[in-house]
């Protein structure tokens, strides 16, 4: 892309990344098998910063992309009401159903992944990417990655094709 831009949101969730076992995989190489301290099992939460960027080969009749306007507008309701202040689970989380069951009163996002920086950092590339193509945008205007910061330190990033 020629022009990218870049919109920042904050939010703050809950999760557990229900899948991590540090001790096997492939990667568990990297520290020699050795690790059982898997903290990210248990339910935390993260201060999230989300990194939208959009990209367009040619600038529109008002020489943008697009307004971040728009982009905060796409995202909004996304950002704000469903993940701002939730707890992320996955459906196929075994703590799923005791969540459901006791938990009517709090905010719950259901997904159907781990939610892990990297697996949502997808979700909000396809689901801005279906907004796109909704408003009949996505030849002029393309999700070029989005990146999620779980902490100062640590953050995923999906490039889509």
């Amino acid at each position: 892309m020629k022009y990218e831009i870049t919109k920042i949101f904050r939010f703050e969730a809950g999760h557990r990344v229900w899948k991590q076992n540090l001790a096997e995989g492939k990667t568990a190489v990297l520290s020699g098998y050795a690790c059982t301290d898997n903290k990210c099992r248990n339910l935390h939460g993260h201060s999230y910063i989300l990194e939208v960027t959009v990209g367009s080969d040619t600038l529109n009749e008002q020489d943008v992309v697009v307004d971040f306007y728009h982009i905060k507008n796409a995202l909004k309701d996304l950002v704000d009401n469903v993940f701002d202040h939730s707890f992320i689970i996955d459906k196929n989380d075994p703590l799923y159903p005791i969540f459901k069951e006791h938990f009517k009163d709090l905010k719950i996002t259901e997904v159907d992944f781990c939610p892990t920086a990297e697996a949502l950092a997808k979700y909000f590339y396809d689901y801005l990417a279906q907004k796109l193509k909704e408003a009949n945008l996505e030849e002029d205007i393309k999700v070029v990655q989005i990146t999620l910061w779980e902490t100062a330190t640590g953050k995923a990033t999906y490039k889509g094709e």
